[in-house]
């Protein structure tokens, strides 16, 4: 009984969590330094459609998901690129809202092969925005390293 492998070894290599790189259309040629990344995900909400003594489901509307980044807070440039970019959402001192086109832009996520440069494979969320910001915690009791975390909602994502 032999069965043919899928993937003969030494081929093709897993992606590994830590070979990825972050970029954004509003920092042209940047790269965001995030500590984590979650991948881009959907729902297909199932919808039930009910006739008689059954039902059969089909598929409803696509939503995806916000994406999560945990950055180090690095002296004087994390904090600081945020609150700016932030910014671009709401001008926070007037409390005025800007308009998309502003604050909206595409955000690419690479997974790097095992050179840690060449990309295997990018999503790319396009109409991304930050729906949530939080600059991390203090703490006398600790020397752990600060933590932003910053939830990115986005209209949808491409893989290629």
């Amino acid at each position: 009984n032999n069965m043919p492998r899928v993937v003969a070894p030494g081929s093709h290599h897993p992606s590994l969590q830590f070979r990825y790189q972050m970029q954004t259309s509003k920092l042209p040629g940047a790269k965001i330094y995030a500590r984590s990344a979650q991948q881009p995900s959907a729902d297909n909400a199932p919808v039930n459609v009910e006739h008689i003594n059954y039902y059969f489901k089909v598929k409803g509307k696509t939503r995806w998901n916000d994406i999560t980044l945990s950055c180090y807070h690095f002296e004087g440039i994390t904090a600081k690129e945020i609150w700016s970019y932030f910014n671009e959402h709401q001008k926070v001192t007037p409390a005025t809202d800007s308009y998309a086109p502003v604050y909206k832009h595409d955000m690419q996520l690479q997974i790097l092969g095992p050179d840690g440069s060449s990309p295997t494979g990018t999503w790319k969320m396009i109409g991304a925005f930050i729906s949530t910001v939080n600059w991390g915690d203090m703490d006398w009791g600790t020397d752990d390293v600060v933590n932003a975390e910053i939830t990115i909602s986005y209209d949808y994502a491409e893989f290629s």
